[in-house]
């Protein structure tokens, strides 16, 4: 079905682009999956009547050869707004309840003629050229734009998902790079490795709609070694989101678990937290923290060499628990790039505080030596850069 609206599209885009002088072309961001093939079909040969072809991709160098309409979902509402190129709000306006449930012959009338009247008379009152049973009435939404970033912050998820086809490319000091990939609405797969390949981790996470403002997900990173290593690591999490695509707070816990595949150390497990948030302070210019909580058992050693009157040396060596607390987390600026907003930069520092607790006796005595170990706590920090960009396939 698809292969056969791509094919019908092109012969009605060629045929239109013989007789048309100048070139104008529309792309809807469809956020409540109401568009289908045979909609689109329809679409397609409704907009060439205007001179407007229908497309899913965006040459940026052509910025302004463009409408970009939504169709969105507040509560039960649908509604349709559109931008010109330098995403400026032309208008917007409601559809009502009912067009999920509407045949696909309706749903395009309905979409065609509201995204047409928005574009014909932007900001203007709603038109009465479409008259049906499906009423409208101008709505202006409070907040347009949908970022093309609100999947993830620095590189912990939020709980928004990818649209399906879409593709999203991240790398954090350009040693770690990561792809992630919308299967569908909700679902997201990805994998991640360093430029040398080690280690390699596989992601899956299940993004599900709550409210307006509230999303909730379900994931998984698996973790493995390379080239002869045998470690292994899983992150079982859940993470809850609440806020828009521009500014939100995540909220997440999980369940990690580490094998470092040796004999010297040994299996352990952690619940680890994570709080993360993004601010939008300007059109391009964002504020953004990811911040984990976690804490782990460990074994030490420890040894002493005891003096006995004969002139003798007993050595004696002993194990004993200690618990590590970590805090880690990345806290900068993202800068999405005004001629390309499928691309951002993120700026920061990451900082990590490690707090050790105190050896238990006897091995904190003056006999007992415990060199690898060092009770207190350890603060660093240093300057973080990470690159972004999606690809809507």
């Amino acid at each position: 079905m698809k292969l056969l609206f791509k094919i019908s599209s092109l012969i009605l885009f060629i045929a239109w682009s013989l007789s048309a002088q100048a070139q104008s072309k529309i792309v809807i961001d469809d956020r409540t999956s109401v568009l289908t093939d045979e909609v689109e079909n329809l679409l397609q040969k409704k907009f060439l009547e205007k001179n407007l072809y229908l497309t899913t991709s965006v040459d940026f160098k052509n910025k302004c050869d463009y409408y970009f309409a939504s169709i969105l979902k507040s509560d039960r509402t649908y509604f349709m707004e559109v931008e010109n190129c330098d995403n400026e709000l032309l208008g917007s306006v409601s559809a009502g309840s009912s067009l999920e449930s509407a045949s696909a012959s309706e749903k395009a009338v309905i979409i065609f003629y509201n995204i047409i009247d928005l574009i014909e008379n932007p900001a203007a009152p709603q038109s009465n050229d479409f008259k049906g049973d499906f009423k409208t009435e101008q709505y202006i939404h409070p907040d347009s734009m949908i970022s093309e970033h609100d999947s993830r912050y620095f590189f912990a998820p939020t709980a928004l998902p990818l649209k399906k086809s879409e593709l999203y490319y991240n790398s954090l000091y350009f040693l770690l790079h990561d792809i992630q990939y919308g299967v569908t609405d909700r679902l997201t797969v990805g994998m991640g490795t360093t430029i040398i390949g080690l280690p390699v981790y596989f992601t899956a996470k299940y993004s599900i709609p709550l409210q307006d403002k509230s999303h909730f997900a379900i994931g998984n990173m698996l973790v493995a070694g390379t080239y002869g290593t045998n470690f292994l690591g899983n992150l079982a999490f859940g993470t809850y989101t609440y806020g828009d695509s521009h500014s939100n707070i995540s909220i997440g816990a999980g369940h990690l678990y580490f094998d470092p595949g040796n004999s010297n150390s040994g299996r352990s497990s952690s619940i680890v937290g994570n709080l993360s948030g993004i601010l939008r302070a300007g059109k391009y210019f964002y504020f953004l923290t990811e911040n984990y909580l976690f804490n782990f058992q460990n074994t030490e050693t420890a040894d002493r060499i005891t003096s006995l009157p004969d002139g003798t040396f007993i050595f004696q060596e002993g194990e004993f628990s200690v618990r590590r607390n970590i805090w880690y987390g990345l806290t900068g600026i993202r800068f999405v790039r005004k001629s390309n907003e499928l691309v951002s930069w993120q700026l920061g520092l990451t900082h990590l505080l490690i707090v050790n607790s105190d050896i238990p006796s006897p091995y904190n005595s003056p006999d007992w030596n415990s060199f690898s170990y060092n009770a207190g706590s350890t603060f660093v920090t240093f300057p973080t850069i990470s690159y972004t960009r999606k690809f809507k396939l």
